[in-house]
C-alpha cells in the first residue's frame, strides 16, 4: 500500500490484486520508473542502477523487490564478483502499460514481455473515484 511519502513499500506478493491508482502510481514514482527503464531489454544490477540513475542502494532494493512481487522485473542471472559475492542482474518483465480515464473511472493494463496481460480495475470496468 502507499505509504503517506508516496512510496509503495508494503505490496505484499504478485498475487495481491493491485487497485488501478497502485498500479498507475507504481509506474510514475520516480524511482520505479527508473529501475523498469534501466532494467528494458537488458540485465543490469541493483548496484548499477543505483549508481547510474541516483537511487540510494537500499532504496533501490526496496523497489526491486516490490516490482518482483508485482511480476514487472525479474531476477535472470546471478553472477560472482571478483570480491566473490554473488550479484543479481534484473531485467524488465513489461513491455508496455497503459493508465485509462475514461467515464470517470480509471483503469490500469499492463502487457509482459510473454505477452500475458494484467489489467487492474476488477472486471476491467475500472475503478470508479467517485463512488457511484
Amino acid at each position: 500500500m502507499e505509504d503517506n511519502t508516496g512510496n509503495f513499500d508494503d505490496i505484499q506478493g504478485a498475487s495481491k490484486l493491485l487497485s488501478p491508482l497502485e498500479a498507475s502510481q507504481l509506474l510514475t514514482d520516480e524511482y520505479s520508473a527508473k529501475i523498469l527503464l534501466a532494467t528494458y531489454k537488458r540485465k543490469i544490477s541493483a548496484q548499477e542502477i543505483s549508481q547510474r540513475y541516483g537511487i540510494p542502494i537500499a532504496a533501490c532494493y526496496r523497489k526491486i523487490r516490490i516490482l518482483e512481487e508485482v511480476g514487472l522485473i525479474e531476477c535472470v542471472e546471478r553472477i560472482l564478483t571478483q570480491k566473490g559475492k554473488r550479484k543479481n542482474l534484473y531485467t524488465s518483465c513489461l513491455r508496455n502499460a497503459y493508465i485509462f480515464f475514461e467515464n470517470g473511472r480509471l483503469r490500469a493494463r499492463f502487457q509482459l514481455a510473454t505477452g500475458q496481460v494484467k489489467d487492474f480495475g476488477g472486471d476491467w470496468n475500472g475503478l470508479d473515484l467517485l463512488g457511484q
